[in-house]
């Protein structure tokens, strides 16, 4: 799976416009994750068509730029995510982004990216949902 994210001013409204142009092309928001840092604001989002929502926000006028992520399930409970952050880094691997996606009865889903996925994917092969 892919995470997008947007890069623009926090004086644009990203949130809205973002949400508004996706939903106007049939594109669902299955995550979305807004962090404004002074005069610079970033939107993360995993959507239901990758390729579309790319070259729409591109096309847009939007710098976006992609991530490969792994989506992890794990157990719901404090310092689960310390967990898994913590396995990751002790193999030397570092973290470009870690996002909790989903919380219910079976646990959590994480979507990390990292500088080594192939070996995040066999490190927790028995919890990679995608």
């Amino acid at each position: 799976m892919k995470l997008l994210t947007i890069i623009c001013q926090s004086t644009d409204n990203p949130v809205t416009r973002v949400a508004e142009l996706l939903g106007e092309q049939g594109i669902d928001i299955r995550s979305m994750d807004f962090t404004e840092r002074g005069d610079q604001a970033f939107l993360n989002l995993a959507v239901s068509d990758y390729d579309q929502a790319l070259a729409l926000l591109v096309g847009a006028g939007y710098q976006t730029v992609s991530n490969d992520i792994v989506l992890l399930r794990t157990e719901d409970q404090p310092g689960a995510l310390a967990q898994v952050s913590r396995q990751i880094t002790d193999q030397g691997i570092g973290i470009r982004s870690l996002t909790l996606m989903q919380v219910d009865s079976e646990g959590i889903v994480c979507a990390v990216a990292t500088t080594d996925n192939p070996r995040v994917r066999e490190l927790f092969s028995a919890d990679v949902v995608n």
